[in-house]
Order: C-alpha cells, then structure tokens, then sequence
C-alpha cells in the first residue's frame, strides 16, 4: 500500500471528523480533505502527525476503559458482600 492511501484509509477510519483530526494533528481540514479525495498527496510530516493524532487517542481511551472495567469491578465487588 502507498502512503496516500493508507493516510487515506485511517483518515476515513478516524473515530472523530476530519476537522478534529486536523485540529488534534495540527494540520489543516482541507489538506486532509484534499488527501481523502485524491486532489493532494500525502506527505510525510501529515502522516506522522496524523498517526501521532491516532496515537493519543488510543492511548485516552485505552485509560479510560481500563477506568470504567475497574469501577464495573468494584461495584459488583461490593455487591457481593
């Protein structure tokens, strides 16, 4: 696979709009736009900045479930006794 189109797979696979995606990688919507529709080429520093983006979002959200299971936990921890 190319550079542009695995940008442009994680870009439309993003779980966020094209917009928050920019704005978290800091990098312009219209260039991420241009990219997803083939007008512009991917380059290298949008490609890494992007799956830097990627990147902390993962990481957020893999702490925050890791918070809800542990809750989940404790309360039928607690119900049991």
């Amino acid at each position: 696979m190319t550079l542009d189109s695995v940008l442009r797979r994680a870009i439309r696979q993003a779980p966020c709009s094209t917009r928050a995606l920019a704005r978290k990688a800091g990098v312009s919507h219209v260039m991420l736009a241009a990219i997803v529709t083939g007008h512009e080429r991917a380059t290298p520093r949008v490609a890494v900045r992007v799956a830097e983006a990627l990147e902390s979002w993962v990481a957020r959200c893999a702490r925050e479930a890791a918070a809800i299971r542990k809750a989940v936990h404790q309360r039928s921890t607690k119900e049991d006794v």
